[in-house]
């Protein structure tokens, strides 16, 4: 799906075009670099966590930098980075709360990592066992270009990761491509009646995308990897493209741009877009993925996302015997620009009947 359509490349240009100058602080003498990718390397002195409850790996996948175990202070909650082999591939996920509580698996979109989720997994946890995933090709976990990077396998990889972590019935979140991969873990040989709650986050529903659309095949072409690694990627959209995170703290910022310059995610996680379309997406939607949807299912959508609009989700739950739609104040990343109000749906949702 390589291409050099210049309306895919005008579609990036818009993408990031910057809407706002960025703060003084979000800016550093790295910008003058060409690439802050890192070379990766476990460090020894990590604090581990005395409950080990998941074996660990065979080996760490590329790039790696949190041993197995190692515990995460995310304010005043513990997580844990933990890595697992599932079917031959290796996943990395962090975990926060009770692991006899329910769980809650997140899964994030592009170009993101579990730690788009570090507010809900450090807010939810009192109440949830919450997993947030790096999804193949992307923060720590497998990076091999030799996997099959299409979202159907992606998904029943991520079932499979759920198995062998011993995770049954569960509820479930998806943002931005994350909701593509979960849509397909409904449909996973297996699954049926194991997610509780499904909250369905960015990502278009019963209707086309609306426009702008991003530039997918540009996304999937081979030279897209080498604007992965320039320093300003993704730190331009966080915080001046139409996309940004209204007052992004720098320490977030940095945290975003870290979790995208694993060695071997530019090469990796744009895989994904070799497999796909947004016309092929919404046909599988109305064809069979739509029919999967028989748990609760919250579609919560940004208010003031600039490609999705809230008159796409109009007839929405007319498709979904037990969805509905709810909007945040807040752009396309709306789980880090407006945390309270993201969190908050959550929890009134995942606590609400799960039938």
């Amino acid at each position: 799906m390589a291409t050099t359509d210049p309306n895919e490349i005008l579609k990036l240009i818009k993408m990031l075009t910057p809407r706002a100058l960025p703060r003084l602080e979000y800016l550093s003498r790295e910008d003058l670099t060409l690439t802050n990718v890192r070379d990766g390397g476990v460090r020894g002195d990590a604090p581990i966590t005395g409950d080990l409850r998941y074996p660990a790996p065979a080996e760490y996948p590329l790039g790696a930098e949190n041993a197995h175990g190692e515990i995460e202070m995310l304010g005043d909650v513990e997580a844990t980075h933990w890595y697992a082999d599932a079917d031959g591939i290796t996943w990395h996920f962090v975990t926060a709360g009770d692991p006899s509580n329910e769980p809650f698996v997140l899964v994030h979109g592009f170009p993101e990592s579990w730690y788009t989720f570090h507010n809900q997994v450090r807010d939810l946890s009192d109440r949830f066992y919450c997993i947030a995933v790096d999804t193949l090709g992307n923060g720590q976990s497998d990076k091999r270009l030799d996997l099959d990077y299409r979202y159907s396998a992606i998904a029943a990889s991520l079932g499979t990761l759920l198995d062998t972590i011993g995770i049954d019935r569960f509820n479930l979140g998806g943002h931005d491509r994350g909701s593509v991969i979960s849509d397909h873990l409904l449909n996973v040989d297996g699954m049926e009646g194991r997610v509780l709650r499904y909250v369905r986050m960015q990502q278009s529903a019963n209707e086309p995308h609306g426009d702008p659309k991003p530039p997918h095949q540009l996304f999937a072409h081979p030279r897209f990897p080498a604007l992965m690694k320039w320093t300003g990627f993704p730190r331009l959209a966080y915080a001046a493209s139409n996309y940004r995170v209204e007052d992004i703290a720098p320490e977030v910022l940095r945290r975003l741009d870290h979790e995208v310059k694993f060695n071997g995610v530019a090469e990796a996680s744009p895989r994904q877009f070799d497999h796909t379309s947004m016309e092929q997406e919404l046909e599988d939607r109305h064809d069979f993925l739509f029919a999967r949807m028989t748990m609760p299912v919250l579609f919560l959508q940004g208010r003031f996302d600039p490609g999705q609009h809230p008159e796409e989700y109009e007839n929405t739950p007319d498709f979904v015997a037990n969805g509905r739609v709810q909007f945040i104040d807040g752009n396309h990343f709306f789980q880090l620009g407006a945390p309270d109000a993201a969190t908050a749906a959550m929890r009134a949702f995942l606590t609400g009947p799960a039938e």
